[in-house]
């Protein structure tokens, strides 16, 4: 295993991406992973005042607001590339790419993406999770750094965070599985 190889396999897995985007896609996945890592060693509860937090919990909450205008500029770019047609097919209750898709994977085989299409529906859905997270998040902050406190706020940004963090791993493994595929098609 060849390091040139590697880096071959991850530059086809983004093939088809803008050079921009890759970049914003490379500097949201390490910012998301750093926010993960750094939410483990927070110990902010529903009573916790803001005046009280631990360093660690400031620097997540300073880097999720950071984070924002970058997520949204990845956003911008995203649907730019794609419509929001392509990305949320559902809304208007387009399910024939999805469908085939689906169809696709019950045969054991990875699916091409097709705009309307089950990765490009994912796209949208961990699109939406992020945007959900740094919503929350920032509207806790602002919240609890004027009043002390924000329990249900906070509550909601964990719950929405579950679902950035289950759209995180799962991407990844995607990522993975077509890494993979890749790899078998070069032997």
């Amino acid at each position: 295993m060849s390091l040139s190889r590697i880096k071959q396999g991850i530059e086809e897995l983004f093939a088809n991406l803008p050079h921009a985007e890759k970049a914003l896609h490379a500097l949201v996945l390490i910012w998301v992973l750093t926010q993960i890592i750094s939410s483990n060693f927070m110990h902010v509860h529903a009573d916790t005042i803001w005046s009280s937090i631990n360093q660690v919990a400031k620097l997540h909450v300073y880097g999720g607001l950071l984070l924002l205008p970058i997520s949204l500029l990845f956003i911008y770019k995203a649907l730019k590339r794609r419509t929001i047609a392509d990305m949320y097919p559902w809304l208007s209750g387009n399910f024939s790419q999805i469908k085939a898709d689906i169809q696709t994977l019950r045969q054991f085989t990875l699916p091409k993406t097709h705009p309307a299409g089950l990765a490009a529906t994912v796209e949208g859905l961990g699109l939406l999770a992020l945007l959900l997270a740094l919503v929350t998040g920032t509207l806790w902050y602002i919240v609890a750094s004027s009043s002390g406190v924000a329990p249900t706020l906070l509550s909601i940004h964990k719950t929405s965070v579950g679902l950035i963090e289950t759209y995180f791993y799962a991407h990844g493994a995607m990522a993975l599985l077509h890494y993979i595929q890749w790899w078998r098609t070069q032997a």
